[in-house]
């Protein structure tokens, strides 16, 4: 079984990755980290010295390395991953996809105190920026994802990943059935 997280920077993607895949004993990829080490410079590096159309690039070929890997596993994939429309047909195909729907208003709360390391974040009307992405990806994450978690106020990481798990183990036979 091959699970992909998607959603906005600051949805929760990594640390509800690592969570998941500790619940189903399977292993935990992070697609940016696997990025970082085989360039050998940061995210924030990269989109500096080569570009986000670069990046992006990057991104695909990576994507669609990992997800051939053919083990199981819980893929933390970065925010702009459904930019292409290649990740998106793999992850769609390949993966049972969970969008981590986290309203604006959240995402922002969250990544005040990180925005300078968020490349695409890095200008003083960071807030602006994170809204300009946030309606360009909206659309895509709902068509790539086919499972929809949306955030919840006061709900523990812990209630979180139980009601995702759910939501997985309900969309497993049916993925299974069709792959």
């Amino acid at each position: 079984m091959k699970i992909a997280l998607i959603g906005m920077m600051g949805s929760g993607k990594t640390k509800i990755g690592r969570l998941l895949a500790a619940h189903y004993g399977i292993d935990f990829l992070d697609l940016d980290h696997i990025i970082e080490k085989s360039v050998g410079l940061s995210i924030s590096e990269i989109f500096a010295q080569k570009g986000e159309t670069e990046f992006r690039k990057i991104e695909e070929s990576t994507l669609a390395e990992v997800v051939g890997l053919g083990k199981p596993m819980v893929l933390a994939c970065g925010g702009g991953v459904v930019l292409m429309p290649s990740n998106r047909a793999l992850l769609e195909s390949e993966c049972i996809t969970v969008w981590l729907d986290v309203p604006l208003r959240e995402l922002a709360r969250r990544l005040a105190g990180e925005k300078d390391s968020r490349p695409l974040l890095a200008s003083s009307n960071w807030q602006e920026t994170l809204k300009e992405i946030y309606d360009a990806r909206h659309m895509l994450y709902k068509e790539t994802a086919s499972i929809r978690y949306v955030w919840k106020e006061n709900c523990s990481i812990d209630a979180s990943i139980q009601r995702i798990a759910q939501l997985i183990d309900s969309k497993k036979a049916e993925f299974q059935r069709t792959s």
